[in-house]
């Protein structure tokens, strides 16, 4: 019997042992002893983002850290490009037209990813910020962000801003390789912790226009985290639980090496696309993530008729399509607290259930 249940997308199968740190820690968020371990934590997590560069650990969700980016790294009324391949690229630009900014709009067929051609036809001039989705959870997408970064490097002064809220721990990402001045990650997916703490990850130059941007903001005002971070703390009261927690994770990763664990992602990804495709389904991505795998139901056959059966048969999570792909495909996670092993049991799982989900249509 498979004893892991969770394969949907965030959050992700958490670890025993980091569910136990969660719940066996609560200590002053002024003290010294936290003081030395969140600096150690930054630290770790420095070496997971592949950067040298200012990192902070806020207190909200995915998005939060999405809208932070938004709000330190714009200033009022500027002229931003976004790429919407999906429902969180669509986010970028919902979130850069909340706070009134000319946002540009460069549209991509779900299940495809933007490519150079697309973005050597867009306009660069004027644009201070350029917003990138690495991987796409919505559609299980894989971007070529180091292709692009260099591009807009190479013919622009423009800002480059990544959410690697899907891609972090899970997919190989070196943010200053890359050339990435922001990058903004959460707890709950590669890093395989409780949902509720998200990061974000800048640049000198992305540091110099935020300590001087107008734009107002207060709980998400990165000029006061810079500044407490300077005494080892937070300004605000974090989820301390989920702190340690988080460093828990960091702990497994670290022993199994993030190179390495990029590979164990990669081997579970190659093996559930294979067997989907021989089950009998498709693939929705052209370029897919080894996050996760979006896989394509048959036609007349809805997907949530086989994600029920795997919930209440069997216990076992899996995610249904969003908005227009609702019942037209599921999606499996690859992140967290999950190996080949437990891969092979689920697909198995699925190989019968869907045989009978057939025979009853």
């Amino acid at each position: 019997m498979l004893t892991k249940k969770v394969f949907t997308p965030g959050p992700t199968q958490v670890p025993k042992s980091v569910l136990e740190e969660v719940t066996g820690h609560i200590t002053y968020h002024r003290s010294k002893e936290f003081k030395e371990f969140h600096l150690n934590l930054i630290k770790r997590l420095k070496s997971i983002f592949f950067t040298k560069h200012s990192l902070h650990i806020l207190t909200t969700s995915g998005t939060g850290a999405l809208e932070t980016a938004v709000v330190n790294f714009c200033k009022p009324g500027e002229k931003t490009l976004f790429v919407n391949q999906g429902r969180f690229g669509m986010r970028w630009g919902s979130l850069c037209k909340a706070y009134g900014l000319d946002a540009l709009e460069v549209c991509i067929e779900p299940g495809k990813a933007i490519q150079l051609d697309d973005l050597t036809r867009v306009n660069l001039n004027d644009i201070q910020t350029v917003f990138f989705t690495h991987t796409e959870t919505s559609t299980g997408t894989l971007t070529d962000l180091r292709t692009l970064t260099d591009y807009v490097k190479n013919n622009s002064d423009a800002l480059v801003v990544a959410d690697t809220v899907a891609s972090i721990g899970a997919v190989e990402f070196k943010m200053d390789d890359w050339r990435i001045d922001v990058a903004v990650s959460a707890s709950q997916k590669g890093l395989m912790s409780p949902p509720g703490l998200s990061m974000i990850a800048y640049s000198e130059k992305a540091k110099e226009k935020m300590m001087s941007n107008p734009m107002n903001r207060f709980y998400l005002d990165l000029r006061k985290f810079a500044e407490n971070l300077n005494e080892g703390f937070t300004p605000w009261t974090p989820a301390i639980g989920i702190f340690y927690g988080l460093n828990k994770a960091c702990d497994i990763v670290e022993d199994y090496g993030i190179e390495k664990w990029w590979e164990k992602t990669s081997d579970c990804a190659s093996y559930v696309r294979k067997e989907a495709v021989q089950q009998g389904f498709g693939l929705f991505s052209k370029y897919p993530t080894d996050s996760l795998t979006a896989v394509s139901m048959p036609e007349g056959i809805p997907s949530g008729a086989l994600i029920t059966n795997m919930r209440e048969k069997y216990g076992i999570q899996m995610a249904n399509g969003q908005a227009e792909f609702k019942d037209k495909i599921f999606r499996i996670s690859h992140m967290g607290d999950l190996y080949l092993e437990d891969f092979k049991q689920l697909m198995s799982i699925i190989k019968d259930e869907f045989k009978l989900i057939k025979k009853a249509a």
